[in-house]
């Protein structure tokens, strides 16, 4: 991902900010040029947009704790266009990377489509760099043009203080998680937000907190699995604890160890296999269920917690080993798959103290969860030949006890599976 604003003088807008950073600007996404537009009354095709670059550097910073902090979310470009044409541009960070997408988009005034669809993932680190690098790049050029005290600046600068102080930046990122501001924060906010990081730290917390994002029903449902969480974590039944998935889980890190450059999923599919042979599943089609994974890791009277809302399953270490608290959700398969990915969360990260399994698609450990339990339930070698056989879709997925969906990722997924545990690259 690349900015590229080279500055027009002596233009002739009237507000002063208009005129000193009117530019011809160009951001290069992957392979393609996510500023291309097609005029559709003429035809001709042109590679850059000229507009005043303010505004979007204004709205990149307003909201980097939002873009850093948010799991899960899509955010474009265009709630920045203040009256000027911008391309469909989203980022969505899962955690490690920024993902940038652009979509095609068709404007009737002025009457342009941007015609290219590239799109990038980012390092964390080269992200930040390239959307800091053009927002100094517009408040230089306002103030070599002694433009001051300006929006962009101000708030800029408010997130550059911010950066300073680590705990500042955890709170910043928590309420981007959250989907608020965290410089304009309501009491009730911060105090869910605070109340949450006595339970969560780091990653776990930011995917605890964006299932949560605003809208009345989750402000409900957020308290009532926050304190859900307290009370289960006071009480800690028996019956959630796997004796044996502590060393179960260490005997499989070396397998669960990221090489170089690699995704965590990818780890993850590679960490299932290896549990499982941990395990003594053997190589034929298995029915598992949350019941006879927990009798193989000690717990042959595993039971449920009470209902979490929006969480599905909490993983949780202390001085008597793991629990797993999972909730009661809509059917054996969906249940089952919530208690594989919770397994795959102790074994894939086992420095972390508490987490949680829910439905965020997008951010990192989620995506390594499911990664993990679809490979742990339903390897994709006995689903691939189950499926030459001709055998079908939902049958394969009821001899494994998992969706038809899992069981049609696990068929599109085969290549990068197998590359990930045969030691290549996973792809991105």
């Amino acid at each position: 991902m690349k900015f590229s604003a080279e500055w027009i003088d002596n233009a002739p807008n009237l507000s002063r900010q208009e005129r000193s950073t009117l530019c011809d600007l160009q951001i290069f996404v992957g392979s393609g040029n996510a500023c291309t537009w097609e005029d559709l009354d003429t035809g001709d095709i042109f590679h850059h947009l000229t507009l005043p670059a303010v505004y979007l550097a204004e709205g990149i910073s307003a909201d980097w704790w939002s873009i850093f902090g948010g799991r899960d979310r899509w955010q474009s470009i265009l709630r920045h266009r203040t009256g000027f044409a911008l391309p469909d541009l989203s980022f969505s960070f899962d955690g490690s990377a920024l993902h940038v997408s652009a979509k095609r988009y068709t404007y009737q005034n002025p009457h342009l489509r941007f015609i290219q669809e590239p799109t990038e993932i980012v390092p964390r680190v080269e992200a930040e760099e390239e959307l800091s690098d053009f927002i100094r790049h517009v408040i230089r050029k306002l103030e070599a043009d002694e433009i001051e005290d300006t929006e962009v600046a101000t708030c800029w600068a408010r997130v550059k203080q911010s950066m300073k102080d680590p705990e500042e930046v955890e709170f910043c990122e928590a309420a981007g998680a959250l989907g608020v501001d965290p410089y304009s924060i309501e009491e009730a906010d911060a105090s869910f937000i605070e109340e949450a990081g006595k339970l969560f730290s780091g990653e776990e917390l930011l995917e605890f907190l964006a299932n949560f994002t605003k809208g009345r029903e989750n402000e409900v449902n957020r308290e009532i699995t926050l304190e859900a969480i307290q009370k289960l974590e006071v009480e800690r039944p028996e019956t959630s604890r796997l004796p044996e998935l502590q060393d179960a889980a260490h005997q499989v890190q070396q397998a669960a160890q990221r090489r170089q450059g690699e995704r965590i999923w990818a780890a993850s599919y590679r960490t299932a296999r290896a549990f499982r042979e941990t395990m003594g599943i053997n190589d034929g089609v298995t029915r598992q269920t949350p019941f006879t994974v927990a009798g193989k890791l000690g717990r042959s009277d595993f039971r449920h917690a009470e209902i979490l809302a929006g969480v599905d399953a909490v993983v949780s270490r202390a001085d008597d080993g793991v629990h797993v608290f999972l909730s009661r959700l809509n059917g054996q398969a969906a249940e089952n798959f919530a208690f594989a990915r919770a397994i795959g969360t102790a074994v894939c990260f086992p420095d972390t103290q508490r987490s949680v399994v829910n439905e965020l698609l997008g951010a990192e450990r989620q995506a390594a969860g499911r990664a993990f339990a679809a490979e742990f339930l339903a390897p994709v070698d006995m689903v691939m030949d189950m499926h030459s056989e001709g055998v079908e879709l939902n049958d394969i997925s009821k001899a494994f006890n998992v969706s038809p969906m899992v069981i049609g990722l696990q068929m599109e997924n085969k290549d990068r599976i197998q590359m990930a545990c045969s030691g290549g690259p996973a792809g991105p």
